[in-house]
């Protein structure tokens, strides 16, 4: 039996590592090296939420936009209301230029969670790209409420009130946004606020 439990823990700390490799391989943007490794973990233990997950993430971050929905809609096929996956999937549409399916996917996630900022930001970039403005601005409040440090709410609400010429609201955002380190939230500043 002493054996027998220490087979085990030795099992499992292996599996274990493999993961924590794989996410290192994600957090250095070592993204080809941390699918292969997500990718080992699954063939050898079958489908896990978070794995997969980490996997679709790591296909987005390459572009492998299909790939990445393949892996989302499996989550789903696991848990059917997993609001993270949802909200995944409206991003990968969004940054594949499908905004009308961004925005169905981006609703669906909010009608299952409606306390998920993220679901309400990929809302509103999908209704702002549509030029349904006066909702892009609505759900980005609705994720700013949800998250008062949600830096690129702020900053893509502040880029959407200089085009509808509300510039002293916008450059109250892009200072949020600014003190929140958004990447180009200094130059918007500098140039549409005195």
């Amino acid at each position: 039996m002493k054996y027998f439990n220490y087979f085990l823990i030795i099992a499992v700390w292996s599996c274990a590592g493999s993961t924590k490799v794989a996410d290192d391989y994600f957090e250095q943007g070592a993204y080809d090296e941390a699918i292969v490794s997500y990718s080992d973990h699954l063939s050898g233990h079958g489908p896990n939420i978070a794995i997969l997950y980490n996997r679709g993430r790591s296909f987005e971050e390459i572009g492998e936009y299909e790939k990445a929905l393949n892996d989302f809609q499996k989550i789903l096929e696991l848990d059917k209301k997993n609001i993270k996956a949802q909200t995944s999937i409206a991003k990968v549409k969004y940054e594949s230029g499908d905004f009308e399916q961004a925005v169905l996917a981006a609703q669906k996630a909010i009608k299952w969670g409606p306390d998920f900022a993220q679901s309400h930001f990929w809302l509103a970039k999908g209704a702002h790209q549509m030029g349904y403005f006066e909702d892009a601005l609505k759900s980005y409040g609705n994720a700013i409420k949800l998250n008062p440090d949600y830096g690129d709410a702020f900053y893509y609400r502040g880029a959407l009130k200089i085009s509808l010429e509300k510039v002293d609201s916008a450059c109250e955002d892009f200072s949020h946004a600014k003190r929140l380190n958004v990447e180009g939230s200094s130059i918007a500043k500098k140039k549409y606020c005195s």
